[in-house]
């Protein structure tokens, strides 16, 4: 594909992005509609081959900041099933409540090292 269609650079975006979608945006913004199969053929070897070998740019950005980040759920149907929330959600919330003392959230603060805070009614 590269030696008939040298001017493409859609597989490249494709494969890192993990998105067949680049493809579809060349097309809009060039309007050249006659290299529509070339472009989808070379996007999708792409994107198949980056997907076996590496996580797309955005699964990376996410564990390079260390985000929150769901679990597979598997491809069996019966797989779905056996997460709960309670698996994957965080028990002991830090809050300040409405109510709360000078004490409270002084020791609150010096305690934890999270950034923000919920501010709810009451405890």
């Amino acid at each position: 594909m590269a030696m008939l269609f040298p001017d493409g650079a859609a597989a490249l975006t494709g494969a890192v992005s993990h998105t067949v979608s680049t493809a579809v945006i060349c097309f809009e913004l060039t309007g050249q509609i006659a290299h529509i199969l070339p472009m989808m053929v070379a996007v999708i070897l792409a994107n198949m081959v980056a997907q076996s070998l590496q996580p797309s740019l955005y699964d990376s950005i996410i564990q390079v900041k260390k985000l929150p980040y769901l679990p597979d759920l598997g491809w069996n149907q019966l797989s779905k099933f056996t997460i709960f929330v309670e698996d994957i959600m965080v028990r002991d919330v830090k809050f300040v409540s409405a109510s709360c003392t000078y004490g409270e959230l002084r020791n609150l603060l010096q305690t934890t090292t999270v950034k923000t805070l919920p501010l709810v009614d009451s405890k």
